[in-house]
């Protein structure tokens, strides 16, 4: 019981848990310069984009939960994703406060030729409900590294 006291000061006074990296005041030039549409292997790109914020009360303490959502890299016609295709890292943008974290892939039962990226992030700022936040992609493929970005995605509350 003396053991376990300390490890869980330890963990509350680290955050409690590993997550995603935290608040980055940096966003690289080539992710600020990102476009709304990129061609990568001869297929037209966009991004779709839907954040929520979880706004449900938990059990006392629970702490406030951040913005969380899916990203979808869409192709512009049904086909096969480019070979070696990745998502490297995404950047949520709100006014001067940059979050930085790597999407992680959601769990697809069949093949989606239309939507060649299914992303997950999480754990993110807790933004206020109804913000516009602006949200850019990082990924690679065989043939190079991409960037590219949704602008002014609302933030739903999430109940």
């Amino acid at each position: 019981m003396r053991l376990l006291l300390p490890l869980v000061l330890l963990v509350v006074a680290c955050g409690g848990a590993v997550g995603s990296p935290g608040p980055s005041s940096t966003l690289r030039p080539e992710a600020r310069g990102a476009l709304d549409q990129i061609y990568v292997d001869g297929r037209s790109y966009t991004l779709q984009v839907d954040l929520y914020r979880d706004l449900m009360p938990g059990p006392a303490p629970t702490p406030k939960r951040g913005v969380g959502g899916t990203i979808f890299l869409r192709a512009d016609a049904e086909s096969d994703p480019p070979q070696g295709l990745r998502a490297d890292k995404a950047w949520l943008v709100n006014g001067a406060e940059i979050w930085e974290t790597v999407p992680q892939p959601l769990q697809t039962f069949a093949a989606d030729r239309r939507n060649h990226l299914s992303l997950s992030v999480r754990d993110g700022p807790t933004w206020d409900a109804g913000a516009k936040v602006d949200v850019v992609l990082q990924l690679s493929t065989s043939s190079g590294t991409y960037f590219i970005q949704r602008r002014g995605v609302q933030v739903i509350g999430a109940l």
